[in-house]
């Protein structure tokens, strides 16, 4: 009365290709496989209108982007989700950190060498983001 089954899932154990059948070849010669689908897809560039300036920024950065004016107009998702997204991929005082030293140098000579290289900063209001610098690094 009771049968002795050796295949999975309630079934009699058969073979998936009968005599003679070979098995499929697989993934074409050339193909190109997902992650390198995604990759591209995140290095595509796209321009925008930021500040009254037309920018040009990668998909991260775009998606970024919105998910931060989502969550500045009010969406309770794309708050916690862009919350979650910087928790991610900022350091964690807990499990240790970076010490920054400066290098010794006179503080005339250190404010005169930030005042050059402040002529050739630009301060745009998104980019002070963690996240966005976290996003370009990761590409």
């Amino acid at each position: 009365m009771t049968e002795h089954h050796s295949g999975g899932h309630g079934h009699a154990a058969q073979h998936q290709f009968g005599q003679g059948q070979k098995r499929a070849a697989g993934r074409p010669r050339g193909a190109i496989g997902e992650k390198a689908i995604v990759q591209r897809i995140a290095r595509e560039l796209h321009k925008i209108q930021q500040n009254g300036q037309s920018i040009e920024v990668n998909t991260i950065e775009l998606l970024l982007i919105s998910m931060r004016n989502l969550a500045m107009g009010g969406h309770l998702h794309a708050a916690k989700w862009l919350s979650d997204y910087r928790a991610r991929i900022t350091s964690d005082p807990d499990n240790g950190g970076y010490l920054v030293v400066p290098e010794v140098m006179p503080v005339q000579q250190f404010i005169e060498r930030e005042m050059f290289l402040n002529r050739f900063r630009t301060n745009p209001e998104l980019r002070e983001d963690p996240a966005l610098y976290a996003a370009k690094r990761s590409i």
